[in-house]
C-alpha cells in the first residue's frame, strides 16, 4: 500500500508555505511546561508556523502574543526562557499585562504620537489554554475548539502525566538537515527501535525485539485506502511499553505521575512527542520546521515537582538529557539520509499492516492541507 505523500511533500518550500497557514497557525501547538512560567514576567519564546510567539506570565496570569514590537517589529523577548517585563530591547517601549502599549520613551522629542494614538497600539494577542502542566497556543483568530484536535480523554491524559512536573528543568534545541515530517512519522512508527537504536534504546524495551521467523503468527494485509479513518483527534494518542529503568534513590524526592516503570509517550500532533520515563523525568520533544529541508528540534526535559531538597537536580537532568540526544542522533542520521536521496523520481513510500498509523497521519494531513 503507497503512501499518498510524495518526495515532493517533504522537499517543496511552497509546501512548507501551506503548512504553516493550514497546520501551524491553525492548531493548538504546545508553547511548553507551564510550571517554568511560575514567576512574575517569566517567559518563553517560540516560533510557530513562521511566526515569532511569546507566552508571558503577567499580573493578570499568562498571556500569549506574536512577539514583535508594534514600533519595528523587532523581538520584546529575544532569548528562549527569562524572567523580564514586556519591554522592546531595541526603543525600549513598554508593554501592560494586555499587551497595550504602556510606555513610548521620549514620545515628545522623537515620534509625536498623540496619547489616544499610542492607546491603539499593542502586541497581537493569541488564544492560550493550559492542559495539566502543558501550555497551549493557537494562532488562528478564531480558534478550533480543543476538543477538535483532541479527544477528551487524551486531553485528561495529558492533565493527569503532566500536573505534577516541577521547575528542575532542562532545555536545548539543534537544527538537523530533513523535513520535519519525518520526525513525527518517527516517533510512531516502532519498528524502527530494534533496527535503528539496537545498542542503545532497544536494548532496555524487551518488547520490542525483532521476533525469529515464525514467532508471531502472520498478520493481515494491509487495510485499504479507504478504511484508514481521517479523524484529527485520532492522531494524538498514548502509548507505553516495558522498559528497563534503573530505580533511583532520588526517584523518591519527586512528585511521580505513575509508580510505573513503563516508557510512556504522548503523541500530540502535529510535532511533539512527549515522553515519561519511571514516573519522575518527563521531555518534550518538538520538531519545528525552519525550512522545507531544515527542522529545529526543542528538547525540554524537567522533573517531578520536589517534596525534598535535590541538590543533583542539575546533574540527573544532563545525564538524562545526554542519553536522549544519543538516540535522538541515531534516527537524525536516517533522516538525513532519507532527505538527501528524495528527488524527482523518488517511489512514494510502501506501507505495510502496522503502518497504518502512518497513512492516517499522512490522509489527515492531506486532507487539513486541502480544506484550507
Amino acid at each position: 500500500m503507497h503512501s499518498i505523500l510524495a518526495a515532493s511533500d517533504y522537499t517543496s518550500p511552497e509546501v512548507l508555505v501551506s503548512e504553516e497557514r493550514c497546520l501551524f497557525r491553525r492548531l493548538w501547538i504546545v508553547a511548553g511546561f507551564r510550571s517554568l512560567l511560575d514567576a512574575p514576567d517569566a517567559f518563553v519564546t517560540h516560533r510557530i508556523g513562521g511566526v515569532p510567539v511569546v507566552v508571558q506570565n503577567t499580573a493578570e496570569g499568562l498571556k500569549a502574543f506574536v512577539n514583535q514590537c508594534a514600533h519595528r517589529q523587532s523581538p520584546v523577548q529575544n532569548a528562549d526562557f527569562g524572567q523580564r517585563r514586556l519591554a522592546c530591547p531595541y526603543h525600549g517601549w513598554v508593554y501592560d499585562d494586555r499587551g497595550r502599549v504602556k510606555s513610548v520613551p521620549g514620545n515628545e522629542a522623537n515620534y509625536g504620537f498623540a496619547p489616544g494614538a499610542i492607546a491603539t497600539l499593542g502586541l497581537k494577542p493569541l488564544a492560550l489554554r493550559v492542559v495539566g502542566g502543558l501550555v497551549f497556543v493557537n494562532l488562528d483568530p478564531d480558534p478550533m475548539p480543543l476538543d477538535a484536535q483532541f479527544h477528551a480523554s487524551f486531553l485528561a491524559r495529558v492533565e493527569a502525566l503532566t500536573g505534577v512536573v516541577g521547575d528542575d528543568a532542562l532545555f536545548a534545541k539543534f537544527d538537523g538537515g530533513y523535513n520535519w515530517k519525518l520526525n513525527f512519522e518517527n516517533v510512531i512508527d516502532w519498528n524502527h527501535v530494534p533496527f535503528v537504536h539496537a545498542s542503545s534504546f532497544a536494548s532496555l524495551m524487551p518488547t520490542l525485539k525483532p521476533a525469529a521467523p515464525g514467532e508471531r503468527a502472520p498478520c493481515a494485509p494491509p487495510a485499504p485506502h479507504d478504511a484508514i479513518e481521517d479523524d484529527l483527534r485520532e492522531l494524538s494518542y498514548e502509548a507505553r511499553a516495558p522498559f528497563d529503568f534503573r530505580a533511583w534513590p532520588w526517584h523518591d524526592a519527586v512528585e511521580r505521575c505513575a509508580d510505573t516503570n513503563e516508557y510512556l509517550n504522548l503523541f500530540i500532533y502535529p510535532n511533539v512527542n512527549y515522553v515519561v520515563m519511571a514516573g519522575a523525568v518527563h521531555l518534550i520533544q518538538q520538531f519545528c520546521p525552519v525550512t522545507s529541508e531544515r527542522t529545529e528540534v526543542r528538547l525540554t526535559m524537567a522533573l517531578g515537582r520536589r517534596k525534598q531538597r535535590l541538590p543533583a537536580a542539575p546533574a540527573i537532568l544532563w545525564g538524562q538529557l545526554k542519553a536522549e540526544k544519543r538516540v535522538i542522533d541515531e534516527d537524525v542520521a536516517v533522516f538525513e539520509g532519507l532527505q538527501r536521496g528524495f528527488h524527482d523520481g523518488t517511489p512514494r513510500a510502501y506501507h505495510g499492516a502496522y503502518e497504518f498509523r502512518l497513512r492516517r497521519v499522512a490522509k489527515v494531513y492531506r486532507r487539513l492541507m486541502e480544506a484550507a
